[in-house]
């Protein structure tokens, strides 16, 4: 558990383009602040520039992140928890979601135990000058087994740069993320996976069908591999096949696997999911059914590039190849018959 949690880089500057999250290794100078993470005696690796800490039920602490203006003008910060939830491209992302919208399984979400007072969630740091924010964790009664995963993000005011490219407006905005780990007992917990639902959806505005899997255990699942095959009810020929690898699972989280559907038509029909999911020690396979209904028609309509299928085409092809060999048929028959 440790070890894939130390694999992830926890304290980054990032590049959020539009709605699109992306890291970005971006100095100082370049985002004109930078944080860092006081870190305190029960640090599990005191090496390390996040927070992984061993905690017990009840215990209260405050742990400090140094805010640091580094530009020559005064800059707003916002600071908030959140926690670790799984992006639909197998990714831990450490930004700011919905609590409403979290995995059922999820029963301590950090920013339920960790908060920030209201007075210090947007900062105003001077030239050169700098802020220390504190964050209160309160642990629940009860002991937890596995891991608490969530971090604490910055994300700086008014400081936005609008480009324009080909017609759209790209909306760059740098953010700084402090992973934050929690952990009460040395309990190996083991992940466990479960598919929610199956059903067409559009990634990217192309033709796809979601799987959506979750990791209904405290702990991360790293290495992921996915192999997901679509048929035809009732038939062995594979129609569509989606393979992903070196993919990492949130604890307690859920994330919509898309099956590529080769920018072909979502067609109504009944359809088979043969999928298997392994991190290298455990493995899962699933053999199920769903359907794609009219629903699919919508989502065509608004796909993009599209290829439809001339099925309509060839039939009429067909009748007219048929209709001309029954009128050559009934030519040489009055034919035979004069003769």
């Amino acid at each position: 558990m440790k070890k894939s949690f130390l694999s992830l880089l926890f304290i980054v500057p990032l590049l959020v383009t539009c709605s699109n999250l992306t890291e970005a290794k971006a100095a100082e100078g370049d985002v004109g602040y930078s944080v860092q993470a006081k870190i305190p005696a029960n640090q599990i690796d005191k090496r390390q520039t996040y927070f992984d800490l061993k905690m017990k039920p009840k215990q209260k602490q405050t742990v400090e992140i140094e805010v640091m203006n580094s530009s020559n003008e005064e800059i707003q910060v916002e600071a908030s928890v959140n926690y670790a939830s799984t992006n639909r491209t197998g990714v831990i992302d450490y930004t700011k979601n919905d609590l409403s919208k979290k995995d059922k399984s999820l029963k301590y979400p950090l920013p339920e135990l960790a908060k920030i007072s209201d007075d210090q969630k947007h900062l105003t740091i001077p030239v050169n000058g700098k802020k220390t924010v504190q964050v209160m964790i309160e642990m629940p009664e009860e002991s937890i087994d596995g891991v608490v995963l969530g971090a604490v993000e910055f994300k700086k005011k008014n400081t936005t740069e609008t480009k324009k490219a080909k017609g759209v407006s790209l909306k760059n905005e740098y953010s700084y993320i402090v992973g934050m780990q929690l952990s009460e007992t040395d309990k190996q917990v083991k992940p466990h996976m479960n598919l929610l639902r199956i059903k067409p959806t559009l990634i990217n505005y192309h033709t796809a069908v979601a799987a959506t899997l979750q990791n209904n255990q405290p702990v991360i699942i790293k290495n992921l591999s996915i192999d997901a095959k679509v048929y035809q009810q009732n038939s062995d020929k594979m129609l569509y096949q989606t393979k992903k690898a070196n993919m990492t699972m949130a604890p307690n989280s859920n994330f919509d696997f898309g099956i590529d559907w080769g920018n072909k038509p979502l067609k109504e029909g009944k359809y088979r999911l043969k999928m298997t999911a392994t991190n290298g020690v455990e493995t899962w396979n699933w053999d199920e059914n769903f359907t794609i209904g009219k629903e699919g028609q919508d989502l065509n309509n608004e796909a993009v590039d599209l290829q439809q299928t001339n099925e309509w085409l060839y039939v009429a092809i067909a009748a007219g190849v048929l209709l001309v060999l029954l009128l050559i048929i009934l030519v040489i028959r009055k034919r035979r018959k004069e003769q």
